[in-house]
């Protein structure tokens, strides 16, 4: 059966060779579940920062939905979810100087 490769973001494996893994990690679906990964560990300040600059998602202000998911480039905050990113993040900056 020869090797296997296991990526971690994906959740997958496949036949270890130099062809598949370049193809693989060359893909669109590796590399949104990459940044999935890493969107998990962003800090607070740097979202609202994000998010601010973002024009808001219509589609997922009509419907609730969106087709881009966390790829879309429009921002899915409601004003509410953006009061309470920041009322967060100036807790946070007032817990570092303690």
């Amino acid at each position: 059966m020869g090797k296997r490769y296991f990526c971690d973001y994906c959740d997958r494996s496949f036949q270890d060779n130099l062809h598949n893994r370049k193809k693989h990690l060359n893909g669109v679906q590796h590399l949104r579940a990459k940044r999935v990964w890493y969107d998990l560990f962003r800090d607070a300040a740097t979202i609202l920062q994000e998010e601010q600059t973002k024009k808001p998602c219509r589609k997922f202000l009509q419907t609730g939905q969106c087709d881009f998911g966390s790829n879309c480039r429009f921002s899915h905050m409601t004003e509410q979810d953006l009061e309470k990113l920041s009322a967060q993040v100036q807790g946070e900056s007032c817990g570092e100087g303690r």
